[in-house]
């Protein structure tokens, strides 16, 4: 089955540019998503089908606000512990 002509139908339906949104823009965006609502990376890999826990990881795209929520963590678990 090709998706390519529904793909590029739904992309412009959004008001996107399909020459700018591929369906492997989309791979990213759920891959960051599941990342960033914190689903362990081995997880990832097995609902993405990556081979690799490095390839998962070059499709993941923290930002500031995911890493600043993880270094939060982290400073709570040392005042509990203080």
């Amino acid at each position: 089955m090709d998706v390519r002509k529904p793909f590029r139908r739904v992309v412009t339906a959004a008001g996107l540019d399909p020459d700018q949104i591929l369906r492997h823009t989309l791979r990213h965006t759920a891959i960051t998503h599941l990342v960033q609502a914190g689903v362990d990376l081995p997880t990832v890999k097995r609902i993405s089908g990556h081979k690799t826990l490095a390839m998962v990881e070059r499709y993941s795209h923290q930002n500031g606000t995911h890493i600043q929520a993880a270094m939060d963590k982290l400073q709570a678990r040392f005042k509990l512990a203080s």
